[in-house]
C-alpha cells in the first residue's frame, strides 16, 4: 500500500507519518501488519530525503554531525510519538529533535517515564530528548518553535459505546 502520496519534503513526510500513525497504530484500531507497513515505507522515503541533503549540512559544528545521525534521531522521536500517541489528553508538539507533552498528564505519568520522557520543572511539561542539546531552559518555547520548528501531533480520542 501506498501511503504517502504528493510529499515533496522531509518535513510534509513527518507530518504525514504522525498523521497516519494516529489512524493505524493498533492501540488506535489499526492492526500490526498496517502499522509496520507504514513505518518500513516511512523509513524508505525519509532515507531517500536525507540522502538529498548536502554534505555541508553536515559536520562538526553543525547540528547533525552525519546523515546517519540525523537518522537515528528521526527514528528515536518517532518511536517515542509512537509509545504515547495511544494515550487520552496529552497534547504533544515536535520542537526540532524534542518531544514536548503538556495537558491532562497526571494519569499517564508511569508511562510517559517508561517511555523515556522527562518531566521539566521549569516549563511544567515532559520532554523526550531526541538529541541532546547544549541550552539549559533560557529559551521560551515560542522562541524554540521559532528556531527549530513546531509540528503538533494530533490525537484521535476513542469513545467506547455500548
Amino acid at each position: 500500500m501506498n501511503y504517502f502520496q504528493n510529499i515533496t519534503t522531509a518535513n510534509q513526510l513527518k507530518a504525514a507519518y504522525r498523521r497516519l500513525c494516529k489512524q493505524y497504530h493498533p492501540d488506535k484500531g489499526g492492526s500490526t501488519e498496517q502499522m509496520q507497513a507504514l513505518n518500513n515505507e516511512y523509513e524508505a522515503l525519509m532515507a531517500r530525503f536525507l540522502s538529498g541533503k548536502s554534505d555541508d549540512q553536515y559536520g562538526e559544528g553543525k547540528f547533525y554531525r552525519t546523515r546517519q545521525e540525523e537518522a537515528e534521531v528521526e527514528a528515536k522521536v518517532r518511536e517515542a510519538v509512537e509509545k504515547i500517541a495511544h494515550l487520552d489528553g496529552l497534547d504533544i508538539e515536535i520542537i526540532g529533535a524534542w518531544v514536548w507533552v503538556s495537558g491532562d498528564t497526571k494519569p499517564h505519568k508511569d508511562a510517559l517515564k517508561e517511555a523515556g520522557y522527562w518531566w521539566m520543572h521549569k516549563r511544567q511539561m515532559w520532554a523526550f530528548k531526541g538529541k541532546a542539546s547544549q541550552g539549559r531552559g533560557q529559551t521560551s518555547m515560542e522562541e524554540m518553535r521559532e528556531k527549530y520548528g513546531s509540528e503538533k501531533v494530533h490525537s484521535r480520542s476513542r469513545t467506547l459505546t455500548a
